[in-house]
């Protein structure tokens, strides 16, 4: 099973750690954070679209903040357990990927 982004909450402060973010998962819309399976994520995004905590199963929290406060493409906040390899989150690599969904021409090998 691929990681896979379950659930989304936006406007959530950054400041939440383990039981704050449960909180809101619950309190929004009844969600269990600690029955997330292997591979599934609830996505947790702040006001400004500038960072985010992933919240996987066995109480993983993972934090990932643009270095230059720059705002986060969605649908590349999606894709970030994908390129999470138990160690780093490679926001660049799912971005790329997000890219080469929507604009396939600027990544052909053989442009003129």
């Amino acid at each position: 099973m691929s990681n896979t982004v379950m659930h989304v909450y936006p406007n959530v402060c950054m400041s939440n750690g383990h039981e704050g973010l449960a909180n809101v998962a619950y309190k929004t819309n009844k969600v269990d954070v600690g029955g997330l399976k292997v591979g599934q994520f609830a996505l947790f995004i702040n006001r400004a679209f500038t960072a985010c905590k992933l919240f996987g199963a066995n109480n993983i929290l993972l934090h990932y903040k643009h270095p230059k406060n720059h705002i986060l493409d969605y649908k590349a906040l999606r894709l970030l357990p994908e390129f999470y390899d138990g160690q780093n989150i490679n926001y660049t690599k799912a971005l790329r990927q997000v890219l080469k969904q929507g604009y396939p021409h600027l990544f052909e090998e053989n442009q003129k």
